[in-house]
């Protein structure tokens, strides 16, 4: 099995709180959730990228945004991180799909030379629209995981003329701290919970203070597993190499972009349709939160894998492009 993330090495003793988050635990929480939504591997299995034909840089405002293109068929902007969003995503799927992988200002390894201040969720979007314009895609369906879910759904709000699908996965509809401790609590099995809690007893603060911040962050994941995983007890020790990005700017976003976001607050209409891919066992983004706004975009085609956590394309592969694969069949125009 594919599996995922990588941290930068922050230099912050990591915390697991249970409740609402503070301020200062939020920050510290998001510093080391950096690369939450990057992707690792099970060294058991050969990973295979699709071939690479071609790769390049996108220059914008203050940042140089790295693209990979793979695969044939309709084309697809993939937004994150241009290397660990290839692990993501199957072959079966580049054979359908031609992805163009896209950095995004955050996750660009180049540092963001704009004042943090300047960056806007409209910087976010004239960044994808430059990438756009000069990768040639006059059509494209966006893909989005996590907080990356949110900047596609935006962009098709705001530029419908070139947007044919969405496809988001693992995604909150609204920012609500706190929401998915509360899940977990209501809702994690006495066996995740006591696997969880196993974890943290194995892993004092003391210890993870004293460890280097590589492998503060593998065990930090060790730890967390149960949280992010449907297999509780999974290995997320075999990753990738460091993944570098922009803390700051992703903490600006985070923190001051995203912080009231609410796909239901936002103005004008989503017209593409949207194919939306949620993990039943996902308590970083819960589905619930979905359940009052599934009715706010007309076109979207919600999915729930119950074998799944926050990584449903990568858990239950052969499913996901299954039903992502029949939906998109059935919207081409």
């Amino acid at each position: 099995m594919l599996l995922f993330p990588r941290l930068p090495g922050t230099g912050i003793s990591p915390r697991v709180d249970k409740g609402e988050m503070t301020p200062p635990t939020r920050r510290e929480f998001l510093q080391l959730a950096a690369g939450l939504f990057l992707a690792g591997c099970d060294r058991s299995r050969e990973i295979k990228v699709g071939f690479t034909q071609a790769s390049g840089v996108v220059p914008v405002q203050g940042a140089q945004l790295r693209y990979v293109i793979e695969g044939e068929g309709i084309p697809c902007l993939v937004l994150g991180h241009s290397e660990s969003q290839r692990l993501l995503l199957s072959q079966a799927l580049r054979r359908q799909f031609r992805f163009y992988f896209l950095d995004l200002r955050h996750d660009a390894e180049s540092q963001n030379t704009l004042d943090v201040i300047q960056v806007t969720l409209d910087t976010y979007l004239d960044d994808i629209d430059t990438a756009r314009r000069i990768l040639g895609l006059e059509r494209m369906a966006l893909f989005g995981h996590s907080h990356h879910a949110l900047i596609a759904l935006e962009y098709a709000r705001t530029h419908p003329q070139f947007v044919t699908h969405v496809i988001i996965t693992a995604c909150s509809p609204r920012t609500e701290w706190g929401a998915g401790d509360r899940f977990w609590e209501s809702d994690a099995s006495e066996e995740r919970k006591a696997i969880f809690e196993q974890n943290l007893l194995e892993n004092p603060e003391e210890i993870l203070a004293s460890l280097a911040p590589h492998e503060r962050w593998v065990r930090t994941y060790e730890i967390r597993a149960p949280k992010l995983l449907y297999d509780p007890t999974f290995d997320l020790s075999p990753l990738l190499e460091p993944v570098h990005n922009d803390t700051e700017v992703f903490l600006h976003l985070q923190l001051e972009i995203l912080k009231d976001y609410d796909v239901a607050a936002r103005p004008g209409q989503i017209s593409a349709p949207v194919f939306l891919a949620l993990g039943r066992f996902d308590y970083v983004s819960p589905y619930t939160l979905w359940d009052d706004r599934r009715e706010v975009i007309p076109g979207l085609s919600y999915h729930l894998f119950e074998r799944s956590g926050h990584f449903p394309m990568v858990e239950e592969q052969e499913l996901f492009d299954q039903e992502l694969l029949e939906w998109i069949n059935r919207s081409v125009t």
